[in-house]
């Protein structure tokens, strides 16, 4: 298709003027439906940036909006220097709602939606490279001058907080670590002041929390967090003799509940009392999906509190670089520890993630990325509208949802949890609402967990990868955990999430209560 057929197309009716959607979506949502219809092929180019901006009367940065998020999405290639094409993709047919999906041939490759993967696609643009040749020109430092990460980067993840979450934060009080998991590694060896410590974890919460703790030899309390109400602070307030506690009070992982300033206000004057570190991990702030992101705990209590960061979500989990930023008492043991261990990220990753963060590469991204997470948020919600007895979570933030069984599907009485028909109707600006309790509607635990383990090997069985809400959960410790399955959305090309949600949604139909 030439320049003047694709602005002939897109003139005839994609774009309008006096809608109140923006030209870049509307122009983002006419070519991608002209890739899925088959009007462009695969490897066909499509016109530049520029002559298509020109033919159609529009700034060329509508145009750039519209295929940076193709791209990201899967649906075009942008090769550097060179032409965007359309990118071949395994569409396959439709789903019809009610129809079943047949299993996957033998062979054939698995749909992952397990979370805790960004979309990575469209990240190797010209800043990205630009940053990384010049980042690995530089003759490297003949050793580690400083344990705690290079200067140049811990002044720029200062100022990226100061931009992002409103902290003012010196640099001195960074320390680089290789993500989440090693700043985690540092606090358990860092903060017990006896052997064994004891650090307080959510449950529900990130399994590898425990794994790590386990591994040093510091025990897991588990801490009860619920759909409707977040970390139970009355069981929180019965301990004393905690060295810290790891939270993620502004999505609790995977669950999706949050912290008001209520409960983060309660949660500080405990620590306080006991001498408890807090130990937060905001590990997906960026992605509010339209609520107002809270501020992190460490505006109330910069000394009490140790905020664990990370490019992970915004970048690349095999990146394997974050921070954690804790002052006084709590930062000099982190220290001490980091440099017992010494720095496991290389030089040049820190010198190029400077110069991407310096230059503003990585808001500009991060743009890039909240508009295609919206769609594919989106995604999910119109692909369960349909399932009866089920209900949604997590969908107000971050780049998973988890799918919560035992409901009616018509139940909403304000919060994190929804019924699909209702979240499906949801605008983005509007937080979704909390279903009432499941400790009074979820009467038979046994049978939902075993129509968990059901969904997940059915789906598997189909090619989609998704996982059990039991996962998350802390074995052996009693709590009323709902029964549900986790799906990530960031990742997959956006065809391939389609077709995956299209069988979880077959398979939540088929499989029902037993």
């Amino acid at each position: 298709m030439d320049q003047c057929q694709a602005g002939a197309m897109i003139s005839s009716g994609i774009l309008d003027r006096s809608s109140s959607v923006p030209l870049h979506v509307q122009l983002t949502h006419g070519l991608r439906g002209a890739i899925v219809d088959g009007r462009w092929v695969p490897g066909e180019a499509l016109p530049s940036t520029r002559a298509l901006a020109d033919d159609l009367g529009v700034a060329r940065g509508t145009v750039v909006a519209a295929y940076e998020t193709l791209a990201g999405e899967g649906y075009l290639v942008a090769q550097p220097g060179g032409r965007t094409t359309v990118a071949a993709l395994p569409l396959g047919p439709a789903v019809p709602a009610s129809a079943p999906v047949a299993p996957r041939s033998p062979g054939a490759v698995a749909i992952d939606l397990r979370p805790g993967r960004p979309g990575t696609r469209g990240l190797a643009d010209a800043a990205w490279r630009s940053a990384w040749r010049r980042a690995s020109a530089r003759d490297p430092e003949a050793d580690v001058d400083d344990e705690n990460g290079l200067p140049a980067l811990r002044a720029e993840i200062a100022r990226h907080l100061g931009r992002t979450r409103g902290l003012a934060v010196d640099p001195v009080d960074v320390i680089v670590t290789a993500g989440t998991s090693d700043a985690l590694l540092l606090a358990a060896l860092a903060l017990p002041r006896r052997r064994p410590g004891r650090f307080g974890v959510e449950n529900p919460g990130y399994p590898r929390v425990r794994t790590i703790l386990a591994r040093v030899g510091v025990e897991a309390v588990p801490l009860p967090v619920t759909v409707e109400g977040g970390l139970d602070l009355d069981v929180v307030e019965q301990y004393g003799d905690l060295e810290a506690v790891v939270v993620t009070p502004h999505h609790h992982y995977p669950l999706g509940s949050r912290m008001d300033a209520t409960a983060r206000a309660r949660l500080i004057a405990w620590a306080r009392r006991t001498g408890t570190v807090v130990i937060e991990d905001d590990y997906d702030s960026e992605f509010p999906h339209g609520r107002a992101p809270l501020p992190p705990l460490r505006l109330l209590d910069s000394h009490g509190v140790a905020l664990v960061g990370t490019v992970s979500k915004l970048l690349s989990p095999a990146l394997r670089c974050g921070w954690i930023v804790a002052a006084g008492d709590v930062r000099d043991r982190l220290s001490a520890a980091r440099a017992d261990l010494d720095l496991p990220v290389s030089s040049v990753l820190q010198h190029a993630l400077a110069l991407y963060l310096a230059e503003g590469s990585l808001a500009r991204h991060t743009a890039r990325r909240r508009r295609d997470y919206r769609h594919r948020r989106r995604l999910v919600l119109e692909a369960l509208q349909s399932v009866e007895g089920v209900e949604l979570a997590a969908m107000n933030g971050g780049l998973h949802a988890v799918v919560l069984f035992g409901g009616s599907g018509a139940h909403d009485s304000g919060g994190s949890a929804t019924s699909t028909r209702a979240a499906a109707r949801m605008p983005e600006s509007e937080p979704a609402r909390e279903s009432a309790p499941w400790s009074a509607r979820a009467s038979e635990p046994a049978r939902e967990r075993e129509r968990e383990e059901k969904v997940v090997a059915a789906a598997a069985g189909r090619g989609v990868l998704v996982s059990g809400l039991s996962e998350y959960g802390v074995p052996g410790a009693s709590a009323d955990l709902p029964s549900g399955i986790v799906l990530g959305y960031a990742e997959p090309a956006t065809p391939q999430l389609a077709r995956g949600l299209a069988v979880v949604a077959d398979v939540l139909r088929h499989t029902g209560r037993t």
